[in-house]
């Protein structure tokens, strides 16, 4: 690393304040914080990894720190676009970044430990992120280049280009980028991604673009209706013409970029959203629902953006239309064409209520004919052929109505308003006619208006039907854009303590499900509970109350229960899957507020029930390897095959043809309900928690599988909790 490039870069222990100035600096407002994050003595000292450390800083503060890297042939390009972002400097020791803020003018601009920024060439940064790798090889390249005589002037793109083909591969960790969360206020959102300017100068473009329009015609109009067209006029009028290109193609090229950058960020959100929707509230909806959701998102967003695009677009030629009528035709057509647009407005919200009702009939079909399908065999068993169809002639026949509703709706808004004002426009030139103001100038201006009034209503009505779609489609989205926004209180950064060493596990403790179980007095405890209490929402009574609990290290616990009892619903509050409504628990001595949701799930994981987990359509290895990085190490690798072997799964491996990249899943290799159980303690097992809860995860074994699989199990977690029927 150079010494310039050592001046510019911030140390370890400031790197929350170089966080928050990074975020100050690139316009993104953070959560307000009491002190800031100051890294410990080991990681300062460089002992241990400071990305986690940066990730969980930026997220108490408010933003989101995602981590880059990229192939040597592709840094150049990736140190261009880069910013705002942190980038991690090589070195030994303590650690050092520097906080780039962006480039501009072909230099990379960068935030100093002094409050200053500074620009520096991008090809310094490059040569010091890659110095360690192009070291041992400049020695050959230079040979190379001496023997083969290249002149000097031209050595060092020469020596870029064979380094580039012999590293260009290699993949180099950059550093991390800042960005805001997609939970945060969609309009921050909005503004950081400069969406309101580029709508302004959108619009801008646009108004130009008509302005350039109408004098081209109102030069060549006025010069042939006074009759004095010469070479100076036809030629005013090209220039006039031939500038609207350059406008036009730039309104089109900020349209485009306002779709697909507001298509991204609400793309984002709804993902977002749809990992942090609750947990009841998903189980609560049927397969037809969530399967509406997934259809109506791609078709929202085209909807929304290019309706919204193209009735604003058409407003405003409605109201050069309104101007050229009031200029050349007198007021009483322009107040003809301001009454017919309110009328038209009025229409295109009436036609949104109804394609609102209809969509909301269909997919209600939807969800009943899915919800049909999948209990079909069940149907047909146990349903008497006469009652088959009940309800669903009902359906289709609501269905029709507000079908037949909606199509008077929208034939009478796309067919009879822009045509209605075309009857309209005449008969208002007529009046101003009849009026006085009939010289032939005011009657081409006001037939030119009304013409321009003509083509901006076929837009409009389109860009309202487009919204009319959209906004039917939102009602189905809705609940996924906010629940984007339920996010949890950040906890401080701060390096997890060394796990208190391992003691020897306790078994046959038995604890029943009632208030005021505890296990036994002891140092160490790793989970406490007191006093919680939990309900649904559709139920008046709590599901638990006053339920006390504490975990020791090393304790291996049963609770039993009868069936309804809250064992499944107290095995999720521990793992954080659910928050108790009242009362304390604790994670070695800290709350869910204190540690953070991320770090609690770390501490504390479930195998939800059979029916509450999932085998995805994919390998083996990504089933099993979802807490860990993706694509998989090869130690990743090794460790799940070890837990699939002392699991059982040893045969299931050897059978299938790609081991454990095998394809399995709804379309894959067909697992059966004692195997997916396994993987499901395959995969709690991997994430390698202080405490790991099963819940009746033993349910689907023969006894001497259950034997070897609890041996994997208790010599593999600290603590346990097995939930069980007595």
């Amino acid at each position: 690393m150079t010494p310039a490039l050592s001046t510019l870069a911030w140390p370890a222990a400031r790197l929350g304040e170089a966080l928050q100035r990074l975020a100050h600096h690139s316009g993104m407002p953070g959560r307000p914080v009491s002190r800031m994050p100051v890294p410990d003595a080991p990681l300062r000292r460089g002992e241990h990894p400071i990305g986690p450390w940066i990730e969980s800083a930026a997220t108490f503060l408010g933003f989101e720190a995602e981590p880059i890297g990229t192939r040597y042939a592709e840094l150049p390009h990736l140190l261009r676009r880069a910013g705002p972002a942190l980038v991690r400097l090589p070195g030994e020791g303590e650690p050092e970044v520097l906080v780039l803020l962006g480039a501009r003018r072909g230099r990379l601009r960068v935030l100093t430990p002094l409050s200053r920024v500074e620009s520096i060439e991008w090809k310094s940064l490059h040569g010091a992120l890659c110095q360690e790798l192009e070291t041992p090889l400049r020695p050959s390249v230079d040979a190379l280049l001496e023997q083969a005589q290249v002149p000097a002037r031209r050595r060092d793109q020469v020596r870029t280009l064979l380094l580039g083909e012999r590293l260009g591969t290699l993949w180099l960790d950059v550093g991390w980028l800042l960005r805001l969360p997609p939970g945060r206020a969609f309009r921050t959102q909005l503004q950081q991604a400069r969406i309101p300017g580029q709508l302004a100068l959108l619009i801008a473009a646009h108004v130009t673009q008509y302005t350039l329009g109408l004098l081209a015609w109102w030069l060549i109009g006025k010069g042939l209706l006074m009759g004095r067209v010469d070479r100076g006029w036809l030629l005013a009028w090209a220039m006039l013409l031939l500038t609207q290109v350059p406008v036009q193609m730039l309104a089109q090229w900020l349209s485009a970029r306002l779709s697909i950058r507001g298509g991204g960020l609400l793309k984002q959100r709804l993902l977002a959203g749809a990992l942090r929707m609750d947990v009841e509230q998903v189980r609560g909806q049927g397969a037809g629902q969530l399967l509406g959701r997934v259809l109506e998102a791609e078709a929202f967003e085209t909807l929304a953006l290019n309706g919204g695009l193209a009735g604003l677009l058409a407003l405003i030629e409605l109201l050069f239309a309104g101007v050229v009528l009031a200029v050349g035709a007198g007021p009483v057509p322009a107040l003809l064409l301001l009454g017919w647009t309110a009328l038209t407005l009025v229409g295109g919200w009436r036609c949104i209520q109804s394609r609102q009702r209809w969509n909301a009939s269909r997919v209600s079909m939807t969800n009943d004919l899915i919800e049909r399908m999948v209990g079909h065999r069940t149907r047909l068993a146990q349903e008497s052929r006469e009652r088959w169809h009940e309800g669903e002639d009902e359906a289709l026949e609501h269905y029709q109505r507000v079908s037949e509703h909606l199509d008077r709706r929208e034939v009478l808004l796309t067919g009879l308003m822009p045509r209605g004002w075309l009857l309209l426009g005449v008969l208002g030139l007529s009046l101003s006619l009849a009026l006085g103001n009939g010289s032939p100038v005011a009657l081409a201006v006001g037939v030119g208006g009304v013409l321009l009034a003509y083509r901006a209503f076929s837009r409009l009505v389109v860009g309202l039907s487009a919204l009319a779609e959209s906004g039917s489609a939102w009602k189905q989205l809705a609940g996924l854009f906010h629940a984007a926004s339920r996010t949890e209180e950040a906890a401080l950064p701060v390096l997890s303590a060394p796990l208190p060493a391992r003691v020897e596990a306790r078994e046959g403790n038995t604890v029943p499900l009632r208030p005021g179980m505890a296990s036994r007095a002891e140092p160490e405890v790793l989970l406490e509970a007191q006093n919680l209490v939990f309900r649904y929402q559709e139920r008046g009574e709590p599901v638990l109350r006053g339920c006390d609990l504490r975990v020791h290290r090393g304790e291996h616990l049963l609770l039993e229960g009868p069936s309804g009892g809250g064992k499944s619903t107290l095995g999720a509050l521990l793992a954080g899957l659910r928050q108790p409504q009242a009362g304390l628990l604790l994670l070695h001595g800290l709350d869910r507020r204190t540690l953070g949701p991320d770090r609690w799930r770390n501490g504390v994981v479930a195998a939800p029930q059979f029916h509450e987990n999932h085998v995805f359509s994919g390998t083996l290895a990504f089933n099993l390897l979802m807490s860990r990085e993706w694509p998989p190490r090869p130690e990743d690798l090794e460790l799940a095959t070890a837990i699939c072997q002392e699991l059982g799964l040893g045969e299931l491996l050897e059978r299938m043809p790609a081991g454990i990249m095998q394809i399995v899943g709804e379309t894959g290799w067909q697992l059966s309900h004692g195997e997916r159980s396994r993987l499901f303690i395959a995969r709690a097992l991997i994430q390698q928690a202080d405490l790991l809860v099963l819940d009746e995860s033993f349910a689907a074994l023969d006894p001497e599988t259950l034997r070897r699989c609890y041996q994997c199990v208790a010599a593999r977690v600290p603590s346990l909790l097995v939930i069980a029927h007595p």
